[in-house]
């Protein structure tokens, strides 16, 4: 099982960057394959709660749920896959640097891919939780 992990500093306190991720409808900005999304139950967040998406993977529409796994207001946000044979949780740490904050995106990768495949998942997993961290970045900063 291999794991990948990204770390950015993002110019803002804790409390924008966690309000500013954990905001469905800022989803679709700072996930590249995310079209539309929406969170249920209506209310405030916490752990249960399910995001669910619209995506676009090479040209085709998927549906797709993360369930909130972890909810810590301003220190950690984790969702987990739902409905699919080997779930996959996706962690995000705040910490507070000064007036800054750490992101750090984590990903456990469950397995199930050849042997062969598997360092290429891994870098395209890393690919894509360093590049959530420069939208988010970006985004925040404004």
């Amino acid at each position: 099982m291999a794991s990948v992990s990204s770390n950015i500093v993002i110019n803002q306190p804790v409390e924008k960057v966690f309000n500013y991720v954990t905001a469905v409808e800022n989803h679709t900005a700072w996930q590249a394959s995310i079209l539309e999304a929406r969170v249920t139950p209506d209310g405030p967040l916490g752990v249960g709660s399910t995001y669910h998406y619209t995506t676009d993977v090479m040209g085709r529409r998927f549906q797709s749920q993360m369930q909130i796994s972890a909810f810590e207001p301003n220190r950690k946000w984790s969702v987990r896959t739902t409905g699919v044979p080997t779930p996959v949780e996706t962690v995000y740490l705040f910490e507070p640097v000064g007036n800054t904050t750490k992101l750090t995106i984590s990903m456990e990768l469950s397995g199930g891919y050849p042997a062969a495949a598997e360092a290429m998942v891994k870098q395209q997993m890393q690919k894509s939780l360093d590049e959530q961290g420069n939208r988010i970045k970006q985004m925040v900063e404004r």
